[in-house]
């Protein structure tokens, strides 16, 4: 598919080059931070997701969202879309904007995966690790492949006018009308002259991510974790019985690989929780972090950044985003 201009004109923002890879983020600092919190966004989506969330929590922490690999406006390579390089980029990443102490990661939907990967190749960068509805389980313990891609293979929307997705979408949730998020929304996409857009993720790039999160095992992972873990997963009283009781199949999964672990489900939410509940989440978020953070001071880890790693180791707008936790 042929790409197509943009005719937004780009504000200058801060790049981090890691491997030659430019990767775009957001970065919202606190004269009193008490430690730092990356935020890693699901597939299809951007850093701005966090735009509601993050402002509250740097109130206390040094904030950072970043668009990973393909997806906003960071560079979109037609390779590396595989766990170890995605997990790659954020380790370079996180030494690029200077996080030499450890982190709480939080990552939604396909972020949540990408940050227990990370956790477990680099546990001494992790303070905390949040999965927000996501992260704890495979499409492919559920389906084939075959059914994974008829299921979760996005529309093709490019040459839509924004309007009519925008009223589409509207249709169906009423936060959408929120002019906040419906900036999140245009994150997503370029646009020409005539109002109509274009995927900044390309499907091949999706159904890359797509293959990896198909093929991983999170229970693999889940009990290599050895910071505190916080599960903040989504339910709705219209979810498919099916697909809600296997969510909550794999969230006691979870629970039992991590005993540790706490847990909030976020009841009458959509997948999309920084957007649907913004200041609960963000509540959340920093007792979590304020309580990680004191418990890595107390027993510090030493590491050099950029060092080797260790031995060990879509409800979503705009129909792109689908729920392959």
């Amino acid at each position: 598919m042929a790409d197509h201009p943009d005719t937004t004109v780009p504000l200058p923002l801060p790049v981090v080059d890691v491997r030659g890879l430019r990767l775009a983020y957001s970065d919202f600092s606190s004269a009193e931070a008490v430690g730092t919190i990356v935020l890693v966004h699901g597939l299809g989506s951007s850093r701005h997701i966090w735009d509601l969330v993050a402002p509250l929590l740097a109130q206390r922490c040094r904030v950072i969202a970043l668009d990973q690999r393909g997806h906003g406006e960071s560079d979109k390579p037609d390779d590396g879309y595989d766990f170890p390089s995605i997990v790659g980029d954020l380790l370079g990443f996180l030494d690029g904007v200077g996080a030499t102490q450890p982190v709480v990661l939080v990552g939604h939907s396909w972020g949540a995966s990408v940050v227990l990967h990370f956790a477990v190749a680099h546990h001494e960068r992790i303070a905390g690790l949040v999965l927000v509805d996501g992260g704890t389980s495979s499409p492919g313990e559920r389906t084939t492949w075959d059914e994974t891609l008829a299921r979760l293979t996005p529309p093709d929307i490019d040459g839509l006018k924004w309007t009519d997705l925008r009223q589409r979408m509207s249709a169906r949730n009423g936060m959408y009308e929120d002019p906040r998020v419906e900036a999140v929304g245009r994150s997503l996409f370029t646009f020409d002259a005539e109002g109509r857009i274009y995927r900044r993720l390309k499907i091949p790039n999706h159904l890359r991510i797509l293959r990896a999160l198909w093929e991983q095992r999170p229970a693999e992972l889940l009990p290599r974790v050895h910071a505190p873990v916080l599960l903040l997963p989504a339910r709705q009283a219209a979810d498919a019985g099916e697909w809600s009781d296997s969510k909550a199949r794999s969230i006691q999964r979870a629970l039992e690989l991590q005993p540790t672990a706490r847990l909030r489900w976020f009841e009458d939410t959509v997948h999309d929780i920084p957007l649907h509940r913004p200041d609960e989440l963000a509540a959340e978020l920093l007792a979590f972090a304020e309580s990680a953070f004191a418990q890595s001071s107390s027993s510090p880890k030493a590491f050099a950044a950029g060092g080797a790693a260790p031995a060990e180791g879509a409800g979503s707008f705009a129909a792109s985003h689908h729920r392959p936790h």
